[in-house]
């Protein structure tokens, strides 16, 4: 098995008590930073401008991906 960097991917980080802390998100083959586990957390990518935003209900979440729709002339 090679060793390769996903191109997009989640990583969620908690306490020791199992509690959430936060979600580390990866696009574009780069780390982008990492978002609080909190209702509508956005976390924006510089290369591609995909928007990453958590969604929490009453007893899950979600974490959708809006890319952005370049124009081309």
């Amino acid at each position: 098995m090679e060793n390769q960097k996903a191109n997009s991917g989640y990583r969620v980080n908690q306490r020791s008590d199992g509690s959430l802390i936060g979600i580390e998100v990866i696009c574009c083959k780069k780390h982008v930073g990492e978002m609080r586990f909190k209702d509508g957390e956005v976390l924006s990518c510089q290369e591609c401008g995909t928007k990453h935003r958590v969604k929490i209900h009453h007893n899950h979440f979600h974490i959708d991906r809006e890319e952005e729709i370049l124009e081309q002339e």
